[in-house]
Parts: C-alpha cells; sequence; structure tokens
C-alpha cells in the first residue's frame, strides 16, 4: 500500500497493488476517509484518521452512535459521506476558535 497526491480538494490516495483503493482527505494534524467495519455479523460506518508523517497512528470512529448496517457496501458509504461532510465541516472553520 503506498500514497500518492491526488486531484482537488483531496489530500493523497492510498493506493493497493496499483490501483486506488480510497481517497484521503486533509483536515490539519491528520488525513481521513470513511470506511466500514463489522462487528458480530453487523457493518458501522467509521471514519479512520491517520496522522501525518512522521507520525503512524492510524484509528478508528464510529459514525453515528448504535446506527448498524446490514450490508458492508451501505456502511461505507455512509462512512465516506460523512468523511466528506467532516471535511466541509473543517473548511469552513468548525475547528477554529
Amino acid at each position: 500500500m503506498e500514497v500518492c497526491p491526488c486531484g482537488c480538494g483531496f489530500s493523497s490516495a492510498v493506493t493497493l497493488k496499483g490501483r486506488q483503493y480510497v481517497t484521503e482527505f486533509d483536515i490539519g494534524e491528520f488525513f481521513i476517509h470513511g470506511d466500514a467495519r463489522e462487528v458480530e455479523g453487523e457493518f458501522q460506518a467509521v471514519i479512520v484518521m491517520r496522522a501525518k508523517p512522521p507520525l503512524t497512528t492510524v484509528t478508528t470512529h464510529q459514525v453515528e452512535k448504535d446506527r448498524w448496517f446490514k450490508t458492508f457496501e451501505t456502511a461505507a458509504v455512509a462512512g465516506r459521506e460523512q468523511a466528506q461532510a467532516l471535511k466541509a465541516a473543517v473548511d469552513s472553520g468548525a475547528l477554529t476558535s
């Protein structure tokens, strides 16, 4: 897996075996992208946060507490939509005080 630059509004694209896997957004100290994870046969929409180099920490955060999906695909779509919404909120100044 490697990270390479991507188009306007995005920070980078994670590639796996030469194919684009996911587009990440730059929100300051982290790169984020939406995804899904399986927990006991059900699926959660999550935002994956990857710390910028030289740090290597990767954490996942559930998008909505107690919201579960029946398929991985629908959870992944919800995760990507929420990652885009978070990026838009950060760009509009949600983290500035």
